[in-house]
């Protein structure tokens, strides 16, 4: 197999495994065994090994000498260091695109917005769904600044945000509150409003950090204080 193929297949594999992982199908603290990862996908080790790797720098998995592979144990501090991170980097995104972001940039946040209010107003919620949307919206701001070493950064941090979410309870209830945060950043993106803007990625923070505070699953992770 060819190293162009051998690294598509990593990428395949990284891009499963993560959303396992994130979704809950893996809980924090499972043993990986490389070996049955590389039969579940029908690859062989060098891919899972690339993937496993890449998912190591993300934070999501550690390698423990002489112990294995193991789905990353979050800290309740973790979560709460990575909320403002992704907030640290969001500010500096506003300020920088906040004179330059065009009517068809803006164009696609509010669609993404209108897809986000559809979902809610569904029978059957899909938090799943919702969440990818969640952070394709997020991830446009940084992405519009045309920094790709940030948007690297970004990319890191946002993983661990959304592993703190398995296990959350009253996902609908706490979806359609923070909602209407975006609906605020939205409004200020479109008028030019950085003030406006930052104080609602601000709300939406805060908001983020009391509601993982109230649903930080002890099962999974242990107690806040730990």
């Amino acid at each position: 197999m060819s190293l162009i193929e051998t690294s598509a297949l990593g990428t395949q594999v990284y891009k499963i495994l993560r959303s396992e992982i994130i979704s809950g199908i893996f809980a924090p603290g499972d043993k990986l065994d490389i070996n049955e990862l590389a039969t579940k996908f029908g690859v062989s080790r060098s891919p899972v090994k690339e993937a496993v790797n890449q998912l190591v720098h993300e934070g999501l998995i550690e390698i423990l000498p002489r112990r294995g592979t193991y789905i990353s144990q979050l800290r309740f501090k973790d979560c709460m260091e990575a909320l403002d991170a992704r907030f640290m980097v969001e500010i500096w995104a506003a300020t920088q695109i906040i004179d330059t972001v065009t009517d068809e940039q803006i164009n696609i946040w509010k669609q993404i917005i209108q897809r986000m209010d559809s979902l809610l107003k569904e029978d059957t919620f899909s938090y799943e769904v919702y969440s990818q949307l969640d952070m394709e919206f997020h991830q446009l701001l940084v992405q519009w600044t045309g920094n790709q070493k940030v948007q690297n950064i970004y990319q890191s941090i946002n993983p661990l945000i959304s592993l703190a979410r398995v296990g959350y309870s009253e996902v609908f209830e706490k979806s359609l509150k923070r909602h209407k945060d975006h609906h605020h950043m939205f409004d200020s993106l479109k008028n030019r409003d950085l003030t406006g803007l930052i104080s609602a990625m601000q709300q939406h923070k805060d908001t983020l950090k009391i509601d993982t505070r109230q649903n930080w699953n002890e099962e999974l992770y242990g107690p806040i204080d730990s």
